[in-house]
């Protein structure tokens, strides 16, 4: 399966980062093709609705940053997962501008699973779970294939390192 994870966090080593590498470890090991992109440290933007890409539905956005890189990724996976701080209730803001920029596809083409990993300091969830579910279960109709919260230093414990573990080999 192609596997595209989107990771929303700035920090290489944070909990977020902690929760992509295991579940991309154990994708790879279960013979699946993973590309993690690391959205928090990219320069991406919101989508702007010029609608200049709804003439092809192709994921050819005018705007160049580096959504350009991710955009040829996102027409081939066959599975997103969305990784991602909360800083303030919801989805990190460059996870946000990503998902707004989807709207150069209408759908994913390929798409089939879905998986969303949330890291936070508190419990305020709600907001990006329900981004999640609107926007790429419903909307994207793609197939839930788990939804990870970890709080705290959590994400790197062997509980929640075999959760993700857990989403990977059930692919």
């Amino acid at each position: 399966m192609n596997i595209l994870l989107l990771n929303g966090s700035p920090r290489t080593n944070g909990n977020t980062s902690a929760l992509s590498q295991a579940f991309a470890e154990e994708a790879r090991s279960n013979g699946h093709q993973i590309s993690l992109q690391p959205i928090g440290r990219m320069d991406i933007r919101g989508c702007k609705n010029c609608d200049a890409c709804r003439k092809t539905l192709t994921g050819n956005c005018i705007q160049k940053d580096d959504m350009q890189k991710v955009l040829p990724l996102m027409a081939e996976c066959e599975m997103l997962v969305i990784a991602s701080p909360i800083y303030y209730f919801s989805l990190a803001g460059q996870i946000h501008c990503a998902i707004e920029r989807m709207y150069s596809f209408e759908r994913l083409p390929k798409l089939k699973k879905a998986a969303l990993f949330l890291t936070a300091g508190g419990s305020g969830f709600t907001s990006a779970i329900q981004t999640y579910q609107e926007a790429i279960i419903h909307h994207m109709r793609a197939e839930d294939m788990g939804i990870i919260k970890a709080v705290g230093s959590q994400a790197k414990t062997k509980e929640k390192q075999e959760e993700v573990r857990r989403i990977a080999r059930s692919l």
